[in-house]
């Protein structure tokens, strides 16, 4: 009776220490997925690590498959043309033996006389087109470019004996530059053949024999952009605006051109 009373309590006890109850909490080391705890006392399966791909083979790059021979009778297209005389070359260039070089002369040969043709036929076209005949605007023979130089001359000078009316040009320089002691007689001369009244700067400090009067120009130089001289701009009295016309030394007929072109023509006009 005892012993069935011990057995009885005993089951009663367990399933009692069992049962949840206000006092019952969870251990902080138990592992909750709804909350965060800084020790986990449930060790989770470690991840098994992917397994390591293959190493690729290394497969080398296929070699692009040589051009297949073209018979002339066969060739149709210039592109064929083209393909077939750069192959027939290359052999002949690799191996200069009398077969080879032979092979790719009788299709240089084809090459030649279709060139000729078309060239006759580019110059049939053209005479009798005059406005694909570049030659009326820019002339070719001796006589015509002997008319062309006079008239452009012509039209320089009346140019630039206008332009000095309301520009002047500005003349950068260096008195230890023999470039600059060479350049400035040419500067003086353009001066007086039209009239235009010329600026020298010096960038440092000392000035020239034929320019013994000058501007300092050791603080405005960089402000310009001269880091090389001598340096031409041309400049408007009125509005202060400036142009370079150039950089190092200029002949007189290289500083006409120049002025012309870059303030008396349009983009492709004289060119």
């Amino acid at each position: 009776m005892v012993r069935q009373s011990l057995i009885a309590l005993s089951l009663m006890f367990g399933a009692a220490a069992h049962a949840q109850s206000a006092l019952d909490y969870p251990s902080i080391w138990t592992c909750d997925s709804n909350k965060f705890n800084w020790y986990c006392d449930q060790e989770e399966a470690a991840a098994a690590p992917a397994p390591m791909p293959a190493p690729a083979r290394s497969q080398e790059p296929a070699k692009p498959a040589a051009p297949r021979r073209i018979e002339i009778q066969d060739i149709k297209t210039a592109e064929q043309m083209r393909v077939e005389l750069k192959r027939r070359e290359d052999i002949a260039v690799m191996s200069p033996t009398e077969k080879n070089l032979r092979d790719y002369l009788e299709l240089w040969q084809v090459v030649q006389d279709k060139g000729s043709v078309f060239a006759d036929n580019w110059r049939r076209v053209v005479w009798q087109n005059p406005d694909l005949d570049y030659t009326l605007k820019r002339p070719a023979n001796n006589a015509a470019i002997k008319l062309f130089d006079e008239r452009r001359d012509q039209d320089q000078d009346r140019h630039l004996q206008q332009l000095a009316k309301e520009h002047g040009l500005i003349f950068f320089f260096r008195s230890d530059c023999p470039y600059c002691h060479a350049m400035a007689p040419t500067i003086r001369m353009l001066a007086e053949k039209y009239g235009i009244e010329v600026l020298p700067v010096s960038v440092d400090g000392a000035g020239l024999p034929d320019f013994p009067q000058f501007r300092d120009g050791r603080a405005s130089a960089a402000a310009w952009g001269v880091e090389r001289v001598p340096a031409l701009f041309i400049g408007s009295k009125t509005t202060g605006d400036h142009a370079p016309i150039g950089f190092g030394m200029m002949a007189l007929s290289e500083i006409v051109n120049r002025i012309f072109v870059l303030t008396g023509t349009k983009p492709g006009d004289q060119f």
